[in-house]
C-alpha cells in the first residue's frame, strides 16, 4: 500500500515537471522568434538606409549626406511654407492671388508641359532608377513620399505573385517589415482611375504606420500632399482628400473603375465613411476625370478593417 501512495504522490510531480518543460521550450521559442523579428526590422531599415543614401540625392547631395537637416523648403512639420498649407485650394491653382503667373500655370497645363511643383514641396531629388533596379530589385518602378511622415519608400510590383511583397522584404527575404507595393492589377504607369498602394502598420512606425497619423485633424490639414517618382523621370503630386477607415473589401475587384458613371459612384460613397477618426477634405470636388491613389494599411485590434489615405493627382512634372 505504502508502494501505490507514493507513486500517486510521484505522477502529479512528474506532470508538473513535464509542463515546466514545455513552458520553458515555449518560451525559448518565442524569445527566438521576437530577437528573429527585430533583428530583420534592423536589417530592413539598414538596407533602406543603405539603399536611399547609395541611390538617391536631393539638391546636389546624398540623401545621407543631408540627414539630420530640414529639407530645403520644409519645415519641422514636413509641410512647406507654401500655397494650399493653409486654406488656400492648391487644386485651382498653385499661383492663388497671382492672375499672370495663373494663366501661365493654366496654358502650361492644358499645352501637357511640365509643371513647377515647388509649391507644392517637392524635393530637387534625383533617383538613379538603372542602377537601383538592377543592382537592389528589378520589381523597383517608382518611389513615394508623404511628407510630414517617415513614408519614404521605393514602390513594387511582382510580375506574377500578387501579393509577393506583403510578406517579403527588399532583397527577397521572407518576413516583415515586407514592401511598399501594387498588385498586378494596378498598371506601373500611374495611369489608371485608383491605384492602390498597400504597406504594413509597423509597430516600430516604419512603412505605412505613419498613414494613421492623419486620424488627427489637424494633421490632415497641414499635410495635404503625396509625392510619387517615377522611373520615367516624372513626379506625380496627389492632394490629400480622404483619411478614414473602411472594410477590408477588395477595392478594386469590388467596384466599377471601368466606367464613368460606375467610376463616379464610388468616388460619392468615400464621404459614407463617417466615423471618429476619419478626415476629408470638404472643399475637394472629385468627377470622373480625376485620378486618384489610395494608400491602404491595417488598424490594429481590427483585422476586418483597413485605414485609407487618398489623394487626388493634381500636379505632373519632371525630375
Amino acid at each position: 500500500m505504502d508502494n501505490v501512495n507514493k507513486s500517486l504522490k510521484k505522477k502529479p510531480k512528474r506532470a508538473y515537471q513535464i509542463m515546466c518543460l514545455l513552458f520553458c521550450i515555449l518560451l525559448f521559442c518565442c524569445m527566438a522568434w521576437l530577437a528573429a523579428y527585430f533583428i530583420g526590422l534592423e536589417k530592413a531599415q539598414d538596407e533602406m538606409d543603405r539603399i536611399m543614401g547609395s541611390y538617391i540625392s536631393e539638391n546636389g547631395l546624398r540623401i545621407n549626406e543631408t540627414a539630420g537637416e530640414e529639407k530645403a523648403g520644409t519645415g519641422k512639420d514636413g509641410v512647406s511654407g507654401m500655397p494650399g498649407s493653409g486654406e488656400e485650394d492648391p487644386k485651382s491653382s498653385p499661383n492663388a492671388g497671382n492672375p499672370d503667373a495663373e494663366s501661365e500655370s493654366e496654358n502650361s497645363e492644358s499645352a501637357g508641359e511640365p509643371q513647377d511643383l515647388s509649391v507644392y514641396g517637392v524635393a530637387d531629388r534625383i533617383i538613379d532608377w538603372e542602377a537601383l533596379q538592377e543592382e537592389e530589385n528589378k520589381d523597383i518602378y517608382s518611389w513615394i513620399v508623404v511628407p510630414g511622415t517617415a513614408v519614404d519608400y521605393p514602390v513594387l510590383q511582382h510580375p506574377t505573385e500578387t501579393d509577393y511583397y506583403l510578406e517579403h522584404n527588399l532583397d527577397g527575404s521572407t518576413g516583415r517589415p515586407g514592401c511598399i507595393y501594387t498588385q498586378r492589377m494596378n498598371s506601373k504607369d500611374w495611369s489608371d482611375r485608383n491605384t492602390v498602394l498597400y504597406g504594413h502598420n509597423m509597430r516600430a512606425g516604419t512603412m505605412f504606420a505613419g498613414l494613421h497619423d492623419f486620424e488627427d485633424a489637424d494633421f490632415f490639414e497641414d499635410n495635404r500632399y503625396i509625392h510619387i517618382y517615377t522611373e520615367d523621370g516624372r513626379i506625380l503630386v496627389y492632394e490629400i482628400f480622404a483619411a478614414y477607415a473602411f472594410s477590408d473589401v477588395h477595392i478594386l475587384l469590388t467596384y466599377d473603375f471601368n466606367t464613368d458613371a460606375g467610376y463616379q459612384r464610388y468616388l460619392d460613397s468615400i464621404r459614407e465613411n463617417e466615423s471618429s477618426r476619419s478626415q476629408f477634405r470638404q472643399e475637394t470636388v472629385l468627377s470622373a476625370e480625376d485620378r486618384i491613389i489610395t494608400l491602404s494599411t491595417c488598424i490594429r485590434g481590427s483585422s476586418s478593417q483597413r485605414y485609407l489615405v487618398q489623394g487626388v493627382l493634381i500636379a505632373e512634372g519632371e525630375q
